[in-house]
This record gives structure tokens, C-alpha cells and sequence, in this order.
């Protein structure tokens, strides 16, 4: 079975969703299957995890913001993240560097 438009729709809701409180069973859901189901589906076709793809999605978003100016602290909890250390850490792995405010000249 081809799930290449539901995946389409899924990445599309999860983009107007990123920053609410968004679990895989919700996804699941909106797509039309179990958890487990489409977890399985979403890791097949994409090669990511249904929530690491959310996170990096999270993260992609937050670099935008750090880099306009926001604070990191702000930016973590917008994103979703418990601690701003923890938001540090995924950032950092994500994108190899801290998340530092770009200063403007």
C-alpha cells in the first residue's frame, strides 16, 4: 500500500500543530490508524521516528527564532521543551553548535 499522500497530510498537520502539545497517538489518530500502526508506517516511508520528526521540526523552527533574537530560554519553552538545558542539548546535536542569540549590528 502506498501511504506517500497520508504521510503528505501528517507532515502538513504537524506543521500547523508544532508548537502545541502534539503525541504520536494524536497523529495516529488524525491519520485514521493506531499508534503503533502508524508509527510503524511513518518510520518505513520517512526513515525517522513520528516524534524525532516532530522534534526536529520543533528545532528547525527554533533556529529561526534564536536567530532572529529570541531568547533561548523563550524559545525552549515554545517549543515544547521541559528545561532549556535539555533544549540546548537537542539543538546541539541537531545543529552542532549551541543556541546563542545572533547579536544584531
Amino acid at each position: 500500500m502506498d501511504y506517500t499522500e497520508n504521510i503528505r497530510r501528517t507532515k502538513e498537520y504537524i506543521a500547523k500543530h508544532l508548537l502545541e502539545d502534539l503525541t504520536a497517538e494524536e497523529i495516529a489518530a488524525h491519520a485514521g490508524y493506531s499508534t503503533y500502526h502508524y508509527c510503524r508506517i511513518f518510520k518505513e516511508n520517512t526513515g525517522k521516528s513520528l516524534m524525532r520528526y516532530v522534534r526536529e521540526k520543533r528545532l528547525e523552527a527554533a533556529e529561526k527564532d534564536i536567530k532572529s533574537g529570541e531568547s533561548t530560554a523563550d524559545v525552549a519553552q515554545k517549543c515544547g521543551f521541559e528545561t532549556t538545558s535539555g533544549f540546548s542539548r537537542a539543538y546541539k546535536r541537531k545543529f552542532g553548535k549551541r543556541p546563542t542569540k545572533k547579536k544584531n549590528a
